[in-house]
């Protein structure tokens, strides 16, 4: 039993505590695997209506997900959750943490997505600090790490703590439904700037966790993950080395792209997985007793897998496309979700036996250079790092470089992969071997291991075949439609027995590589009319996909519309060129 969850050996560990504060003693709290929760409030929780997604009026969870969670014994549901919080003064020189501003009200909200019965959970729960950097909430640790949290039995919490979330124009929670969210404020009506109560929020929502039965549905938690990535990773720094220290209630916290310099004397497991994004702050601060930095090469800060997890509900919601607007083939491919749940499981082995997470190799710099950028090999791929397949097996120059904060992602030409790769085989089993050497570093988990396996096996890859704009992974749609991009958008849209679905596009991408090889043969024409052939199936399939239930309207809209377009651009193959 952890401490925090025997209330006799809370009170007495309190009263301790008590003492040697009144005695004017210095007070050293240590946790081993526990949180400390006696400090921290339990705020009012009131389920909100699960509403009609899509409705007209947007009496839904904004961003409520677009997988059909019931086929994955998950279930979605929200709460509103009011209480009084502080705000703190600025940590002193020796790190001491003071409370500035007492019990200002605030009314917020959480999502919660979780297994529908405890037998499937696996009792951790990540609870994510919503991103609000494109001003409005976005779940983006979920729509990351979403195949393994289901696969492995987690649940997780979104929370609006900050402002920009309820408040932005437009966008903001108040703003797009003011029937359901109209009533949150967490600036005391205008009083407070700054997302002063954001911390106490925060904490106030894994108090509901913990100790308000409904939260969960009965399931029973034994660790809580905080989890931020970007600009809430940027604010969960702080509150980890504040309010946090001061009150602690999280077991292990997950900061992903945004390198947040943590206190040396943190109590609990952290760790950072970085980007080449963050390349400058890779190496501010090393790994610590309790801190792990972890960078992934070649990753950006906002890849393609990003982009189009949000494809379906960004339209749905807001109106948009998930489009970039660079003119360089931009977002990088490199998996850095597949990090994310490594450090994931990392941190609940750490939790679990103590066993400490391994130390990942840095990046490598030229440190004869004044800007001391990084050593790249001859394909521009940077040197050092975590080396996921992609870099480790390339097919492209994915980096950093250009295009702000997704980087880019430049396909070899076919002559550079036909001398890398002679042989299919022989490109299946260099990505093999990579993704086990992975595994056994500790930064791939096997079932990621299999899939990007199972991905280089479904490829073209050491087929020597040329592959043209239709067939080639670049950019996105509309723009840039090709089969290998809405093979991609399938995946990874979580679609029950959606691999039926990417195996016709495989076969897609197939005959439209061969046409292209062809050229200008007579039966390339052949090639083209058997990829727009395979098209229609693939809509066919999706269309009985979603009379199945297997997939929302907004999905099948998204999947149907992209197959047409790629159907008209084939169709031009197939004329004289």
């Amino acid at each position: 039993m952890r401490r925090g969850d025997n209330p006799q050996m809370r009170g007495a560990f309190r009263t301790g505590v008590l003492a040697l504060w009144c005695a004017g003693l210095p007070i050293t709290v240590l946790t081993t695997g526990w949180s400390v929760t006696a400090d921290v409030p339990t705020p009012k929780v009131t389920a909100m209506p699960a509403g009609s997604r899509g409705a007209a009026d947007h009496d839904y969870p904004f961003f409520s997900t677009d997988i059909v969670l019931a086929n994955y014994g998950y279930v979605e549901e929200e709460f509103g959750f009011e209480g009084t919080a502080n705000t703190y003064a600025a940590p002193g020189t020796n790190g001491s943490i003071e409370i500035a501003q007492h019990d200002i009200p605030y009314r917020t909200r959480l999502i919660v997505r979780r297994p529908a019965r405890q037998a499937r959970f696996n009792g951790v729960v990540l609870v994510e600090w919503f991103n609000v950097t494109n001003q409005y909430d976005t779940d983006v640790l979920w729509l990351y790490q979403k195949e393994f949290l289901i696969r492995e039995g987690y649940a997780w919490v979104g929370v609006s703590a900050q402002n920009v979330g309820l408040s932005a124009p437009t966008t903001g929670l108040k703003a797009w439904s003011p029937k359901r969210y109209g009533q949150l404020d967490v600036t005391n009506k205008g009083a407070i700037s700054g997302d002063g109560l954001a911390a106490d929020i925060y904490s106030q929502a894994a108090a509901a966790i913990r100790r308000v039965a409904a939260v969960l549905g009965g399931l029973t938690p034994a660790y809580l993950i905080a989890a931020g990535q970007s600009q809430s990773a940027g604010r969960l720094g702080p509150y980890l080395n504040g309010p946090h220290h001061r009150s602690p209630i999280y077991d292990a916290a997950l900061l992903t792209v945004n390198n947040q310099a943590i206190r040396p004397d943190i109590t609990i497991p952290v760790i950072k997985v970085l980007s080449e994004t963050e390349r400058e702050s890779a190496r501010r601060q090393p790994d610590l007793d309790r801190v792990r930095v972890w960078p992934v090469t070649g990753a950006t800060h906002s890849e393609q897998y990003s982009l189009l997890s949000r494809a379906a509900f960004l339209k749905r919601d807001l109106g948009r496309q998930a489009v970039d607007a660079c003119a360089t083939p931009a977002r990088s491919r490199v998996e850095i979700r597949y990090v994310y749940n490594a450090a994931t499981n990392a941190l609940v082995t750490w939790l679990r036996t103590g066993g400490a997470a391994p130390r990942a190799p840095m990046f490598v710099y030229d440190e004869t250079a004044p800007e001391k950028p990084l050593k790249r090999d001859d394909h521009g791929n940077a040197l050092g790092g975590i080396r996921t397949a992609e870099i480790a097996v390339p097919v492209a120059k994915e980096s950093a470089e250009l295009c702000g904060l997704g980087g880019t992602h430049l396909p070899f030409e076919t002559a550079t992969l036909n001398t890398l790769y002679p042989s299919h085989a022989g490109y299946v089993a260099k990505v093999t071997k990579a993704s086990q050497d992975l595994v056994a570093a500790g930064f791939l988990l096997p079932a990621d291991a299999a899939q990007t396996i199972d991905k280089a096996q479904r490829s073209i890859y050491g087929s020597r075949l040329v592959c043209g704009p239709l067939c080639a992974d670049v950019r996105q749609f509309p723009s840039h439609p090709s089969s290998m991009l809405l093979a991609n958008q399938t995946a990874y849209l979580m679609i029950k027995d959606g691999d039926a679905l990417v195996k016709i596009l495989d076969g897609v991408t197939r005959a439209i590589a061969e046409g292209d090889t062809l050229g200008t043969d007579r039966r390339a024409t052949q090639k083209y009319a058997s990829a727009a052939a395979g098209l229609r199936r693939y809509i066919s399939a999706v269309r009985a996909s979603g009379a199945k239930g297997n997939m929302p309207p907004e999905t099948e809209a998204l999947l149907v519309d992209q197959a047409h377009v790629l159907i008209e651009r084939v169709s031009s193959y197939m004329m004289p060129r």
